[in-house]
């Protein structure tokens, strides 16, 4: 495989491509069972994690809720994949080379999880079934992630006013979730700390000041909790050392009821600043107001 000029750099996003590429020839080849793929030294030396994560996750397909020929097979009688190096550099060291593969498709494993979470219907996916998926990236992670739920009497209790707001509507309780990756052998001290907060709302019809379009793209809303999922789920897989990681999402839907909030009331974020609501539909910076406010004292 062709990458330019043997004294240009390697551009950022060029292996992930490469793995796209290598996927998509792949699935092409419909009767394809083995491929062997012959790499120029540089892109041995820019790393192959970035070239099993896009080969991976360009495989991925979403089968769960489609039948008969709906349904997407992709690279289906593909069994080996083996990269070359022109040099014979992959050589010098298989072991590593086999570490950044499984890396890289530990990274995709996180992605597929980013994409199940966002291509969910909402008669599927609402906050108690995202805090079980949760649940399960905990009890999957081999004891490096802890999960913390915070139910309605919880965020009450904390003040979360902006979040709680939000939740009024919503036809399932609210779910306040926090997973928190430590790593494996770890003493707990000198570990540098991070915090990533994604917007959770697993369906926004944009309260009473309702959405006049594209209402059916609205499951997307849950985006942001989708990625942060998927990073968990890769980051217990990766098992980085030196870092403990905490993943926030204030989880709930934007909805229509005789609860729900309407233009012109105040809440009162947990950190006790007020805000006026004009629109029902900046629902979002509402939760994500609690959420930055927990991960900040937490």
């Amino acid at each position: 495989m062709g990458m330019g000029k043997e004294d240009k750099d390697v551009e950022e996003g060029t292996m992930t491509k490469i793995g796209k590429v290598i996927a998509a020839k792949c699935n092409k080849e419909k009767k394809v069972s083995t491929c062997a793929v012959v790499l120029p030294p540089k892109a041995i030396e820019a790393g192959l994690t970035d070239v099993s994560t896009g080969f991976y996750s360009a495989l991925y397909a979403d089968n769960r809720y489609r039948t008969g020929k709906n349904i997407k097979k992709l690279a289906e009688h593909l069994t080996c994949v083996t990269l070359l190096a022109a040099d014979g550099g992959l050589a010098a060291d298989v072991t590593e080379a086999d570490a950044s593969l499984v890396a890289g498709q530990q990274m995709a494993r996180g992605i597929f999880l980013t994409k199940d979470i966002v291509n969910a219907p909402h008669n599927v996916l609402n906050s108690e079934s995202l805090a079980h998926t949760a649940k399960r990236i905990a009890a999957e992670s081999g004891g490096t992630i802890k999960c913390t739920i915070l139910n309605k009497k919880d965020c009450e209790s904390r003040g979360m006013g902006a979040y709680l707001g939000v939740a009024r509507g919503s036809e399932t309780e609210p779910q306040f979730i926090h997973l928190t990756y430590t790593p494996p052998k770890s003493s707990g001290k000198d570990l540098k700390k991070v915090g990533i907060v994604g917007k959770g709302l697993l369906f926004d019809t944009g309260g009473y000041n309702i959405k006049t379009a594209m209402m059916e793209l609205m499951k997307f809303d849950c985006g942001g909790a989708a990625a942060v999922f998927g990073a968990a789920r890769a980051t217990a897989a990766l098992a980085p050392e030196g870092v403990e990681a905490h993943f926030i999402v204030a989880a709930c839907e934007n909805m229509i009821n005789e609860k729900a909030m309407v233009p012109s009331d105040v809440l009162t974020a947990s950190n006790g600043k007020t805000i006026e609501v004009i629109n029902t539909d900046a629902e979002g910076r509402l939760t994500l107001a609690d959420a930055l406010v927990y991960a900040d004292k937490e």
